[in-house]
């Protein structure tokens, strides 16, 4: 019997994983592929206890199998790997190994890997190395290194490291390492409790539960509170220090090149390292370079008081996927002194990422004579209309919504039926995808009842655009 299972709005991929999966690690499940699951042995304490990061100072407790904290979300197991921090040690070397028992060589089935994670703080984020436990180098991010933070603190998350580099290299895994907080020696974190579990590899790089926004383009208003709604999960200002607030747009006579009533307010401290600027994370993740179209991420910024003696400050958008992997613009984007109390549109190409599930805007980047980054001064800084779409050159005149545009859904008919997925309803397109997001089909359709052949069983994702523009986005299961 077919079975078919409607998603309302955004498409939904399931915690289904491929046929190829190699299971490493589940708490409900023993032995596990690991031989060590635990804190690096030599962070493991000594006599005046300088390395106990975790347990109490008194009771060193490291890692245990224990009950999930929450089974009502992405993990539904009964058990996983628990570790409590201690409050008053710093960062190092607070390093959870997990080494196999035997090597695994990576290949195109097995490339990327999973590991369902939860944490209670969010903190400053974590790092994942592999294959390496004693130095995070920062020539090592993107290929060995992965710097990462979940988006929601007390939730189950799936984070993806893409091992493409030990694909390419021909070398094979023999141990992933978590940074646990990555503040960097900027003192120590609050006692948070932090679990993992299902640790998995296999050929697909999305995250197991991931929502993928069905819009083509983002245009957000942080002073208008249903975009905001729509387009913000959570503002992260990366230091305790830094304070984000929405006012009224002091700036009146910019209001021919945004009319925005309220914007964002940015006050950076002077405690706040170089790259701890205004973080967005949007709800979902939104896909970028579609049909390999350029894709631009655009933020418009003001700077109403600026340091005569320092002319052009540096705007660095930082952009990031799912998985640790992210790109910025370096020291292209300027804000210059003539410019001061205008808003400037900020543009970078985010086209390479393919998913973009977060950005950070960094104000006044700075750099040494060794070319080395550091810290800057306080300031105050203004953002707003912030859009993703495939134009490269930036704004002159943004104008706010008075309305919220969401994707329209339609009300056509799709289902299967004698192996064919069948689309009734005034379509005038039809893309079908697979659960990794891979287009496999898509056709123009002419007739109220289309129906599209599926050579193989399994669960694909429909994409369909009727004759007004109403989009209806299906999941459908044939057996």
């Amino acid at each position: 019997m077919k079975k078919l299972v409607l998603l309302s709005m955004a498409i939904y991929c399931t915690s289904l994983l491929s046929a190829q999966e190699t299971k490493l690690f589940t708490g409900d499940t023993t032995p596990s592929l690991f031989s060590y699951m635990d804190m690096v042995p030599w962070g493991m304490g000594d006599a005046a206890n300088n390395y106990v990061n975790f347990g109490t100072t008194a009771a060193p407790a490291f890692t245990e199998v224990t009950t999930n904290p929450d089974k009502t979300g992405l993990n539904a197991t009964d058990k996983a790997l628990h570790l409590t921090s201690l409050k008053g040690h710093s960062w190092w070397p607070d390093f959870l190994d997990f080494t196999l028992t035997s090597p695994i060589t990576i290949t195109s089935a097995n490339r990327y890997l999973h590991m369902y994670h939860f944490r209670e703080n969010l903190n400053q984020g974590f790092s994942v190395n592999i294959n390496n436990e004693k130095t995070w180098e920062d020539p090592d991010k993107g290929t060995k290194r992965f710097d990462m933070q979940l988006t929601t603190p007390g939730k189950w998350e799936d984070i993806v490291i893409d091992l493409k580099w030990f694909l390419d290299n021909n070398v094979a895994l023999t141990s992933i390492a978590v940074l646990m907080d990555t503040n960097w020696g900027g003192g120590a974190e609050p006692v948070t409790n932090y679990y993992f579990d299902e640790i998995a590899l296999n050929d697909s790089n999305l995250p197991r539960g991931i929502n993928i926004l069905p819009d083509t383009q983002m245009s957000l208003f942080y002073g208008n509170a249903p975009s905001y709604a729509k387009w913000v999960k959570a503002i992260d200002t990366q230091n305790a220090t830094n304070v984000s607030t929405i006012v009224a747009n002091p700036f009146t006579t910019q209001t021919a090149t945004l009319n925005s009533t309220q914007v964002l307010k940015f006050d950076k401290s002077a405690s706040a390292a170089w790259w701890q600027g205004l973080r967005t994370v949007l709800p979902g993740v939104f896909k970028v370079g579609v049909n390999a179209v350029p894709t631009f991420l655009h933020v418009m910024v003001n700077i109403p008081v600026m340091d005569p003696a320092h002319d052009p400050y540096v705007i660095q958008l930082n952009a990031k996927d799912f998985s640790g992997n992210q790109i910025d613009s370096g020291d292209l984007l300027k804000y210059f002194n003539s410019d001061a109390g205008s808003w400037v549109d900020m543009v970078f190409d985010v086209t390479s990422l393919g998913y973009l599930q977060e950005f950070s805007v960094r104000f006044d980047v700075r750099k040494d004579i060794a070319d080395a980054y550091i810290n800057s001064p306080a300031g105050t800084f203004y953002v707003d209309a912030v859009s993703i779409d495939a134009n490269p050159d930036a704004r002159t005149v943004v104008v706010s919504p008075t309305a919220v545009v969401n994707p329209k859904v339609s009300d056509m008919k799709i289902y299967s039926a004698n192996h064919k997925i069948v689309v009734e309803g005034n379509a005038v397109s039809i893309e079908v995808y697979n659960l990794i997001g891979k287009s496999i089909n898509k056709i123009s359709a002419t007739t109220f009842k289309t129906e599209l052949p599926v050579s193989q069983s399994g669960v694909y994702l429909v994409k369909a655009v009727s004759v007004n523009g109403n989009i209806s986005n299906t999941k459908v299961l044939i057996k």
